[in-house]
């Protein structure tokens, strides 16, 4: 019965084989495209989320009130020490770390090579925060902090234009004329954006305390904090508000006060957003997919046609209609999981060929998620029900005198 059928199957697709393979490609095609672009809309996913995950830090900007608050009039520019940083640390005890930051561009130099970028005086904590891990050497201390040392912490290209294939740790550099010992160099890292200066690769750091001393600025650009639990960031910056109102001067209330960047926010809209792309990627596969689905449905029609007095002849000698309707359902059905199974194998052929090296940092790693596959099948399976009931009812509602007479 089995060997029958796929018999018979391999006799009607042969028959045809320019309308075979035009209709199995549909089908190839469309399992190819919905496979391939969730597995890169999952894998971009992954690495615009890989940039940020771990952070949830929120980055506070101080600026000019709006409101009139406690005798201050509004207009009242808002300045914020480091020492006020410590404070608000140790004022609210859900923030997990916070650091100052000094934020400007100033000349660095080694021998002969010379660079303007941005230099960022800061403290210990901030590496939890923006994930600046040595690749050599190690990261600044508290003993740094405390002694205001001439010490220094480089991007991995800030110390690549410096020092090319040399080795900068326990070298000297030269920033604004005065000398400095790099004591560590930052891991290359992916890093989707900034919120002030350059990217942390073209940056050196310093403890803030030495900045301070050496550039005579007294207040930050701006300063970050890490919650204990993310989820309570938005509790935790109305906290911020109001220790700072009552230790500078402004009204919680005056948003304007101060400009707040909160990563938990930017990582929900990456999240929907995400979600939504890649279920626009599924519908446009799902399309793709129901063009083939349609070709098999043609197919199988002028199967239906070509084989009417085949249907006369068994359904005149007692082969029932529910028979003849299985038949033509099950090779509609065989013909599309087989063209999804050639989709699939080319797609999973593609993504190992791909040159991941290439691409891993812009795009991540492609990868067929196991619930795409699942997905994929059963979208095959809706379409090719719906594809191989059409001409099977055809078939099974053929008159067998007339197909005979035929």
């Amino acid at each position: 019965m089995i060997l029958s059928f796929f018999k018979n199957l391999g006799r009607d697709l042969f028959r045809q084989p320019l309308r075979t393979v035009l209709t199995l490609s549909g089908v190839v095609w469309g399992t190819f495209a919905i496979v391939l672009l969730l597995a890169f809309g999952g894998s971009v996913q992954k690495q615009s989320m890989k940039s940020m995950r771990g952070r949830s830090i929120v980055i506070v900007w101080p600026r000019t009130t709006t409101m009139a608050y406690k005798g201050f009039i509004k207009g009242k520019a808002i300045r914020i020490s480091p020492e006020i940083v410590d404070k608000i640390k140790s004022k609210i005890p859900a923030i997990r770390q916070a650091s100052p930051e000094y934020v400007e561009s100033k000349k660095i130099r080694y021998a002969g090579e010379e660079v303007f970028n941005t230099v960022r005086g800061i403290n210990v904590e901030y590496r939890a925060m923006r994930k600046t891990i040595p690749a050599r050497g190690r990261w600044l201390n508290e003993s740094d902090m405390q002694y205001k040392r001439r010490v220094c912490f480089l991007g991995n290209t800030i110390a690549e234009n410096l020092f090319g294939d040399e080795d900068p740790v326990g070298k000297q550099i030269f920033i604004q004329g005065m000398p400095f010992m790099v004591v560590g160099v930052m891991i290359e890292k992916i890093q989707a954006g900034n919120y002030s200066g350059q990217p942390d690769e073209h940056c050196v750091f310093m403890p803030w305390t030495t900045f301070q001393a050496i550039f005579g600025s007294k207040y930050v650009r701006n300063f970050i904090f890490r919650p204990w639990d993310s989820r309570d960031s938005k509790i935790v910056t109305k906290q911020v508000r109001r220790t700072l109102g009552d230790m500078i001067g402004f009204s919680p209330q005056d948003k304007d006060a101060l400009f707040v960047w909160d990563d938990n926010d930017i990582e929900n809209s990456m999240k929907l957003f995400f979600l939504a792309f890649n279920i626009f990627l599924g519908i446009l596969g799902t399309f793709t997919l129901m063009v083939g689905g349609t070709g098999v449905a043609s197919i199988m029609l002028v199967v239906v046609e070509e084989r009417t007095r085949e249907i006369g002849i068994k359904l005149a000698v007692g082969a029932k209609r529910r028979t003849i309707l299985l038949q033509f359902f099950a090779e509609a059905l065989t013909v599309i999981l087989f063209g999804g199974a050639l989709g699939f194998f080319n797609a999973a052929l593609v993504l190992n060929l791909l040159p991941l090296e290439m691409i891993e940092d812009y795009v991540g790693i492609p990868q067929i998620n196991p619930l795409v596959g699942i997905v994929t099948v059963l979208i095959l399976l809706a379409i090719g029900t719906i594809s191989g009931m059409i001409p099977a009812r055809r078939a099974a509602s053929t008159n067998p005198v007339e197909a005979l007479r035929g």
